[in-house]
């Protein structure tokens, strides 16, 4: 235990208090590296906003790439386009009843009718948005430099996952323009925490996962 004993001869009533602390400060102590890598999480995707802003302050990307999944992904990339003047996006994890008018339609009604929207309806998790996204590229090879939008807690997953996918002959760069959640709201608190396990959990998948064999849907 963490607490030892001060007494020769303990009382079980003071000895049930020592394990109780003990738990206590194990709990905690394991809050608190859990936190601490949340909050790493959070900085790493800030760090890859900034860059990706550097990187396109004079030429926009080739290809604005966003991952459905969360709230606001389609609208920050429909607005990130206009901002850098990159019509060309496309969008990996749409829903079967979905189209170009019923995603865009509602955010810019101008832009509905756009032809330079590509939408992907096989995707149905992130390591499925990773491999349908460089199945799109390699088959447009001079699509060079690439724009990632997800929400903010999910950036690193993504990198981890496009950087175990990454072949030899892939050129790509790529580049993660974050959605910033609040984290004044208790469900993105909660997704933060939950995407911890995920990020570990993805790690454990892709070093034993044999690529020829078909995805599991949870990842």
């Amino acid at each position: 235990m963490i607490l030892k004993s001060k007494y020769v001869f303990e009382s079980k009533s003071t000895r049930m208090k020592r394990y109780f602390y003990s738990v206590l400060i194990i709990l905690a102590s394991v809050f608190g590296l859990y936190s601490f890598v949340c909050g790493i999480i959070l900085l790493d995707a800030r760090s890859e906003s900034k860059a990706a802003k550097a990187a396109f302050i004079q030429n926009p990307p080739d290809l604005i790439v966003v991952f459905t999944g969360d709230k606001g992904r389609i609208k920050y990339a429909v607005d990130k386009a206009k901002e850098l003047k990159q019509p060309n996006v496309f969008i990996s994890g749409v829903h079967q009843k979905n189209s170009v008018q019923t995603l865009i339609n509602p955010i810019d009604p101008s832009l509905s009718e756009a032809d330079h929207f590509e939408l992907d309806y096989n995707a149905r998790n992130t390591v499925e948005n990773v491999v349908q996204t460089y199945k799109y590229l390699r088959a447009n090879r001079a699509l060079h430099k690439i724009l990632i939008i997800s929400s903010d807690y999910h950036i690193m997953r993504i990198k981890q996952i496009l950087h175990s996918l990454k072949t030899e002959d892939d050129k790509f760069e790529f580049y993660f323009s974050p959605v910033h959640s609040s984290y004044f709201d208790f469900r993105n608190i909660k997704l933060l925490y939950t995407e911890v396990f995920k990020i570990l959990r993805t790690k454990i998948f892709l070093t034993f996962w044999d690529h020829k064999a078909p995805l599991p849907y949870t990842y």
